[in-house]
């Protein structure tokens, strides 16, 4: 998993300081030390999250409980979600930081949060006002419809029926929120003025039980045939009746509806009702002020006023005492009049909203006036829904299924909320209309490349918050939805829409990756690749951010257990070649099994040139510790390429590198591996030089009988010991090649005056490989050799040329009769190993602290009265102990080593094992050999 670019880590820390910020005001004060300490932490973390080369600055969005940084969403604490749910309940989509803000444009955007109890809503007014002027921050105001609530407790304490009620406040309250109540009220008030008066009801003139108003007035009447919306219904607040605001049917009603102005007046008449009744006024003069405000409407407003309340007397006879009748009302008139202005045409979908917001102007005056309820639930800490948010989702709802229809399908779709188009296409898919929600879904996604800003900026919210449900109806479906953002991307000339395309084309590109459809992972690197060529900075970015690299590792192990992988899914990885690549030559080196590596190999080949070459460079000139995880699965590719590159720069490498690099290079099988090795062995550390020899060896390639038997006679490499010498001579026997039988055959039979030339160990090497080469000759040799059978029961084993582990055991394994306990001579803390389990290549121990695999250590071993001393390297860790390999020791100290072995050799153990040499682990070649 890749780390963090730093400017997300830079943003994410802003985030996490603005909120202790906050929390800081909240505690002391904006004045106090700590505060501005903290400010001047957020500050610098907000510069480094925007450099100054950054066009498109960072967006900070909310949505619900959960925050996203440039749409990718964060992990936050609950003091973070908490901020969340303020962003969205007052309104606010996001919030854009420019390249160009300033520490003073900082500074006002936080005072702009209130520090003591306010309400959410508020705070969209507090910082348009605070950055009115400010060039650095941006405020987005996007509709993400929530949850619904209801209406606000009513506070007024005085009575508008002074005579029938006197002075009683508490009266008052209960009749201001009953609809048949009030009903009566304005039937009395239009009765005041005499019978010819505008708006005189039958019977209206007494304010008595027996309701005088509500028969003649505003009886509830059939509205089928106004209004086909009139029979659907929403949660909480059902939709008034179309004769509300159509032609009146009570006497003196006229038969137009009103016009805008006169609907703005009647709302600005329900808010003088509760100004009246919040300023204490009582008795008379509470009912001569209403009796003047509705002898002022027009006699069709005073009709539609009766019918919508008969109408919510109807509706709701058993109104909860938190419920005000007056905010219910306005909002009923203000949805109703919206609603039928956009069924006949006579305005767009954008202007309804627009609409809907001015009229929300007024009904939010009256709920202020009104409101205790949300003041309450403010005090106690809880997000309250957006007033806005509940008009717009009451709307939404009375509209007619082919009204929503036409309009999702129109170029105005954009101006639908998120919530509303996923509830419409979530009933269509319930009702198995599949392909009309695909419709739906791609016109909504089109509207990202319309010719208006806002438009493009809508549309790019919207499909960031409905990109799951894009996943859910068809794949194919992201993939059109982010070629609509990826080429708007390239062209976008405006910095905001441009950061809220960038986000929603990040948002679904993660949605892509984390439901692994490849197709549309596919589109969205195509895309970015176009991007690139017109936008660097941002493509660069971008591709940090999309959430597909980051699974790379689990694409790949998907496609290695699949064997044939799908074309998607191979695509998106040739796609991200680099990546791609870096874990294929990790599995690779991991790979204990021939079958595997081959089908690594060939997944590897699939991924093409520029994959191939990713290899190349980091061998040639990348970092010591990639190069050396690379140098495996590139000899398998490109051989040549590894021959070339390799050489000049396994020199420079430290030790432990240059070990891993050859034991890859022995894993892989690569054909021509023999003659890099033989390149290697002149540069390599004198510790190394064994195991390369060793492995020149088991790959049996003739072309390696030159070197090996000048190595043989004495001709070392640069700081090589004798040890070098035996290790050739069992790489001879491997072989097999007649050619070195006369070189063997002269280091058996030097003499010199007294003894033998040539060291026992040497000698024995050469005559293993002679029983293997020309056994004939070694049997008549051995009676006059000096040796014995017991010295030669040790023979290196035979390496399987079609062995399906990539290692194999090569020397056999002896299990000790009483462990041998040695100790490290050449650390800065010594550590002390028991060894149980060895050869005369190394073997496994129980050590008793860690030390890193590749260590070398000098080791003094305990036998008896003697000591034996060899360096070795530590190898992997295992369940058993440690395994380690002997790398260097003298010859006198290996014969030690091997009559050690040969007195235990009768073990029932030591000889299932060389029956049956077990594999390297996956992670690590076989270290006791």
């Amino acid at each position: 998993m890749k780390a963090l670019d730093p400017r997300t880590a830079a943003g994410r820390a802003f985030v996490r300081s603005l909120n202790i910020l906050l929390k800081f005001a909240r505690l002391y004060g904006f004045d106090h030390v700590r505060t501005k300490e903290q400010l001047s932490i957020a500050w610098h973390e907000l510069s480094a999250a925007i450099p100054p080369a950054n066009e498109a600055g960072l967006l900070l969005g909310a949505t619900g409980g959960q925050l996203l940084l440039d749409g990718v969403p964060l992990e936050g604490s609950p003091a973070e979600n908490q901020f969340a749910q303020l962003l969205s309940a007052a309104g606010l989509g996001s919030v854009q930081f420019f390249s160009c803000v300033t520490e003073e444009e900082m500074n006002r955007f936080a005072r702009a949060f209130p520090t003591g109890k306010a309400k959410p809503a508020e705070l969209a007014l507090q910082l348009k006002s605070a950055l009115a002027d400010a060039r650095g921050i941006r405020i987005n105001e996007i509709c993400f419809v929530a949850t619904d609530s209801r209406m606000k407790q009513a506070g007024m304490a005085a009575q508008l029926a002074a005579v029938t009620l006197g002075d009683d406040s508490d009266q008052f309250k209960h009749w201001l929120n009953d609809p048949q109540k009030l009903l009566e009220m304005i039937a009395a008030a239009q009765g005041s003025h005499g019978p010819g008066a505008p708006g005189t009801a039958v019977g209206a003139g007494t304010a008595t039980g027996a309701q005088p108003g509500i028969a003649g007035a505003a009886s509830p009447v059939d509205t089928a045939s106004s209004n086909p919306a009139a029979n659907e219904t929403t949660s909480g607040n059902p939709p008034m009746a179309g004769p509300g605001l159509g032609p009146g049917r009570g006497p003196g009603s006229g038969t137009a509806e009103p016009s805008e102005a006169e609907m703005y007046r009647m709302l600005a008449v329900l808010t003088n009702f509760g100004q009246i009744g919040a300023g204490g006024a009582a008795g008379a003069g509470a009912t001569h002020a209403v009796q003047e405000e509705l002898s002022q409407l027009p006699v069709r407003a005073q009709d539609i006023l009766k019918q919508a309340l008969a109408e919510l007397a109807t509706k709701t006879p058993n109104a909860k005492p938190d419920q005000s009748i007056l905010i219910q009302l306005a909002e009923h008139l203000a949805i109703r009049f919206a609603l039928e202005r956009f069924e006949r045409g006579e305005v767009k979908v954008n202007a309804v909203r627009q609409m809907l917001d001015r009229m929300n102007q007024e009904v939010e005056n009256l709920r202020k006036i009104l409101g205790e309820h949300e003041d309450k639930m403010s005090d106690a800490g809880l997000i309250v829904e957006s007033h806005r948010e509940i008009m717009d989702r009451q709307f939404w709802a009375a509209v007619p299924e082919s009204g929503k229809r036409a309009v999702l399908l129109s170029e105005e779709a954009w101006c639908i909320p998120p919530r509303n188009v996923q509830s419409f296409v979530n009933d269509l898919i319930k009702r198995g209309n599949a392909a009309e929600a695909v419709s739906v879904l791609q016109n909504y996604a089109s509207c990202a490349e319309s010719a208006e800003p806002d438009a493009r900026k809508k549309a790019a919210a919207g499909l960031s918050q409905l990109a799951e449900l894009y996943a859910k109806v068809d794949p194919k479906l992201l993939g059109e939805a982010l070629r609509h953002l990826g080429l708007r991307v390239s062209v976008e000339q405006d910095a905001e829409v441009q950061a809220l395309v960038s986000s929603a084309f990040v948002r679904l590109s993660r949605e892509a990756a984390a439901s692994r459809h490849f197709g549309a992972m596919e589109q969205a690197l195509d895309l970015v690749v176009g991007i690139e060529a017109q936008r660097p900075g941002i493509a660069q970015t971008l591709r940090t951010k999309m959430g597909i690299e980051e699974r790379i590792p689990e694409f790949v192990e998907e496609a290695l257990r699949a064997r044939q992988a799908s074309a998607g899914l191979s695509n998106v990885l040739k796609l991200m070649p680099q990546s791609t690549m870096e874990q294929l030559a990790i599995r690779f080196n991991r790979c204990s099994l021939r079958d595997d590596a081959e089908h690594i190999a060939n997944l590897a080949t699939d991924l093409g040139e520029e994959a191939l070459q990713h290899l190349r460079s980091v061998v040639r000139g990348g970092p010591v510790a990639e190069a050396a995880e690379m140098v495996g699965l590139l000899s398998k590719l490109d051989p040549q390429s590894v021959e070339v590159f390799l050489p000049s720069r396994i020199k420079n490498f430290p030790r432990v590198s240059q070990d891993r690099v050859v034991r890859q290079l022995s894993a892989s099988g690569a054909h021509g591996r023999c003659r890099i090795l033989l390149q290697l062995l002149d540069h390599v550390d004198p510790l190394v030089m064994p195991m390369v020899i060793d492995e020149i060896g088991v790959t049996a390639d003739r072309e390696a009988l030159g070197r090996l038997m000048n190595i043989v006679d004495g001709d070392l490499p640069a700081g090589a010991s004798t040890y070098l010498r035996v290790r050739a001579a069992e790489a001879l026997g491997r072989i097999q090649a007649p050619e070195s039988v006369s070189a063997l055959k002269r280091i058996l039979e030097a003499k010199k005056v007294f003894g033998w030339t040539h060291p026992q160990e040497l000698r024995i090497a050469a005559l293993q490989a002679l029983e293997k080469l020309d056994p004939a000759w070694a049997l008549k040799f051995l009676p006059k050799s000096g040796l014995d059978k017991s010295d030669l029961a040790l023979a290196p084993l035979e390496v399987a040329a079609n062995c399906k582990f990539v290692r194999q055991r090569r020397h056999t394994r002896v299990r000790l009769h009483k462990p041998v306990i040695a100790s490290s001579v050449n650390l800065k803390e010594n550590c002390r190993l028991e060894i149980r389990t060895v050869s005369l290549a190394g073997g496994v121990a129980t050590i008793d602290r860690h030390l890193p695999s590749g260590t070398s250590v000098q080791l003094k071993l305990q036998l008896g009265m003697r000591h034996l001393q060899a360096t070795a390297l530590l190898r992997d860790y295992r369940s058993q102990g440690m395994a380690f390999e002997i790398v260097d020791m003298t010859l006198e100290e290996r014969s030690k080593l091997r009559r050690l072995l040969a007195d235990n050799l009768s073990s029932s153990t030591a000889v299932e094992e060389i029956a049956a040499p077990a594999p390297a682990p996956a992670s690590e070649p076989v270290a006791a050999k």
